[in-house]
């Protein structure tokens, strides 16, 4: 096998993992949200209405990938649940701006925590050094598809080392048998 060979299988290797690990893992996060009755795409749109305020429809599309289609629909059912409303801008019409409502910051607290306990979960598989190295490489590749994306300065905080580590002791002396001697 030529040297090129081995870089492509490696790379194809590299993207199906990437590709499998990321979709197992949203799937994991959806499926503590979907208790709620949410889908990712519609808890996105409550989280970036809570973080940005109200917001234009065709920015939310843009925001969170989807087309306009794909976003009425999804804000179609969150304003089916009184979750958001729309409202038409005052001058031009056109433009529909989309509000959390009381309701719809509710859920988002009720579901929040239950999300990141998800994710904090999954994570909890992975070492400090890890998480931080799994990071740097997701800013690499999303720096390479979409500079916007990666603005956020790359950090080498390795300081969740221990509490991590400290997390990792107290989970696995959790599952351990209380007739079991202590990890040390």
């Amino acid at each position: 096998m030529s040297k090129g060979d081995k870089k492509r299988r490696r790379a194809l290797e590299a993207y199906g993992s990437l590709q499998r690990a990321a979709d197992l893992s949203a799937g994991h996060v959806d499926q503590a949200i979907h208790a709620f009755g949410l889908s990712a795409s519609q808890y996105g749109v409550l989280e970036t209405l809570q973080q940005r305020g109200p917001v234009h429809q065709q920015e939310l599309a843009e925001a969170l990938g989807r087309s306009k289609a794909q976003m009425t629909a999804i804000i179609d059912a969150l304003e089916g649940r009184e979750l958001v409303r729309r409202e038409r801008h005052a001058v031009d019409r056109r433009f529909i701006s989309v509000y959390l409502t009381d309701a719809g910051r509710i859920m988002l607290a009720d579901a929040g925590p239950v999300r990141t306990d998800a994710i904090v979960a999954l994570m909890r598989e992975l070492s400090g050094e890890q998480k931080t190295r799994l990071t740097r490489l997701c800013r690499r590749l999303l720096k390479v598809l979409d500079p916007s994306e990666a603005e956020e300065p790359e950090t080498d905080d390795d300081s969740d080392d221990e509490s991590d580590e400290a997390d990792e002791v107290v989970a696995s002396s959790e599952e351990t048998p209380a007739t079991a001697p202590p990890v040390a």
